[in-house]
């Protein structure tokens, strides 16, 4: 197990799922100052301008 240094949570290493949603940036159709911008899935935006789909 690995700690998420974004939503402090644990993950399990040999899921790729769980790698993915933990490191990789998502792909945010909102303004650039939108907070999620470069940040995982993980991550909790709390925007209600924000659009992308895992927020």
């Amino acid at each position: 197990m690995t700690n998420c240094s974004t939503c402090h949570r644990d993950y399990d290493e040999a899921n790729t799922k769980a790698v993915d949603h933990h490191t990789k940036p998502i792909a945010c159709n909102a303004r650039r100052t939108c907070r999620c911008q470069g940040r995982p899935g993980c991550y909790a935006c709390g925007d209600s301008f924000c659009y992308c789909t895992a927020h």
